[in-house]
């Protein structure tokens, strides 16, 4: 393809109409100024049921993924959107309005219409089971591109938040309290190495093992958990991602001015990450962790039981501390936790282009 902006044509059919096709609830958004614009507005229209909502503040959360997958697009998308679930619900928000995501992807020259139509449409697919619309979806084909990447903004509007400038969050993890990790560790990391390298994981793994690592991706999103959490009165969220879970868990501790001491036994881990991880030589704890919630809480116990109620499985892995150390022990043995120097899942992508160069 041409490099630039998509053709209007292969726009009209690979993105709009994917688009449209892909939606019942978010179709109101898609027939007006939105898909194809370099800027959307969303009204208070009656028709969106919003027409009397007052908005006082502004939530914002950002993504950004990279990758061969075709759900490239659709990690970008649930990243933002769990960022922005975990951040509104810090701020105590009574509810949320006008959300909406902005998304922008970045493809090689090389690719083909069909491999874009098809990232789209898994993307349109997200958003309508989500229920966050992507307003404006912005496509380009860029020289210097090796791979796809997409970057998405989510949007959303806040009740009573009229204090203006940028808000720190109204709820702080604080010390000597549980921290509870949702699902399993790696999560995003072991669905795109599963999906990239499937032949040759099956070389040595069976196939049922290969394709459930693969299917991971159905445990990207946070929102059921999330929801469960707050009414629980989770003191603090926060979505983990970039790092794995030792970088997230970093990043709880730094935004919070507090330490932490975490048991590595506790933390939940599937066996498909683990094969995974072992074929290519990765750190599972330092594997791309978006799907899994990280919560700070009184009652940590409490709330494992009311997520698993809800068909979440979760389990308490540490506390908060006062000070700074932040501690992960194994058994008898202590190490410090430091800030991440990477996520693994550049590493496997390192791994694959070296092979492919070698093969050239």
């Amino acid at each position: 393809m041409k490099c630039g902006k998509l053709t209007e044509s292969i726009y009209e059919r690979s993105v709009i109409k994917v688009m449209k096709t892909n939606s019942t609830e978010n179709r109101k958004y898609y027939d007006g100024a939105g898909l194809g614009a370099d800027c959307a507005v969303l009204t208070g229209s009656p028709d969106l049921g919003i027409a009397s909502v007052k908005c006082t503040g502004i939530v914002s959360g950002q993504a950004f993924a990279s990758g061969r997958d075709k759900k490239v697009v659709v990690r970008a998308y649930l990243a933002a959107v769990n960022q922005m679930i975990a951040r509104s619900a810090n701020e105590g928000a009574p509810g949320l309005h006008y959300t909406y995501a902005n998304v922008t992807v970045m493809i090689p020259a090389k690719m083909r219409e069909i491999k874009v139509r098809g990232m789209i449409g898994e993307a349109s697919l997200q958003a309508e089971e989500t229920g966050i619309p992507i307003l404006s979806c912005n496509v380009q084909v860029v020289p210097s591109a090796a791979e796809p990447s997409a970057v998405c903004v989510v949007n959303a509007g806040l009740e009573n938040r009229g204090d203006g400038g940028i808000a720190a969050p109204k709820k702080r993890a604080m010390a000597d309290a549980d921290i509870v990790m949702t699902k399993w560790l790696g999560l995003e990391g072991t669905a795109v190495i599963a999906q990239g390298s499937a032949e040759q994981l099956g070389r040595r793994y069976p196939a049922d093992l290969v394709e459930a690592a693969a299917g991971f991706y159905r445990y990207l999103s946070v929102v059921p958990e999330a929801a469960t959490a707050v009414k629980s009165g989770a003191d603090y969220l926060h979505a983990a991602r970039g790092g794995g879970v030792f970088g997230s868990l970093w990043e709880l501790a730094a935004a919070n001015g507090v330490g932490l001491v975490v048991d590595l036994k506790c933390i939940p881990v599937r066996q498909e990450t683990i094969e995974v991880c072992e074929f290519f030589d990765l750190n599972p704890y330092e594997l791309s962790a978006g799907g899994s919630l990280l919560a700070v809480t009184q009652n940590g116990g409490e709330l494992v039981r009311r997520l698993a109620d809800a068909g979440v499985p979760a389990a308490v892995i540490g506390r908060t501390t006062q000070g700074n150390d932040r501690i992960v022990r194994h058994g008898e043995e202590s190490r410090y936790l430091e800030p991440a120097d990477g996520d693994q899942l550049f590493e496997y992508d390192r791994q694959k282009d070296q092979k492919e160069n070698q093969k050239e």
